[in-house]
């Protein structure tokens, strides 16, 4: 896939669909028929300054877990698992400070 900052514009441009096309031919020649393939433009939302917002808010069962960007599948287990200690009361193996949506009002 490819990613760029657009806003929310979610048109799929011919350019990155043709790149997109060429690099899969590269990489696995002969695994389809690329006239079958079906494209789709998603949002990969991020935060400002770049880590993920992960843990608790104002609200008692409601939690965060999101703003991974592009790196949302290389983060989702570790997340996840920081995210469940922190529901579970259990000490996440990490410091999760920075991590928490208080970080942008200190």
């Amino acid at each position: 896939g490819t990613a760029e900052i657009s806003g929310f514009d979610l048109r799929l441009h011919e350019s990155r669909r043709r790149t997109l096309e060429h690099s899969v031919g590269d990489l696995f020649p002969g695994a389809g028929a690329m006239r079958d393939a079906t494209f789709w433009c998603g949002l990969r939302p991020m935060t400002p300054d770049g880590p993920p917002l992960i843990g608790r808010t104002e609200l008692s069962n409601l939690y965060l877990n999101t703003g991974h960007g592009t790196l949302g599948w290389t983060m989702a287990c570790g997340s996840g698992k920081v995210l469940a200690d922190i529901i579970s009361s259990r000490v996440p193996d990490i410091d999760v400070r920075d991590l928490a949506q208080e970080r942008y009002f200190r």
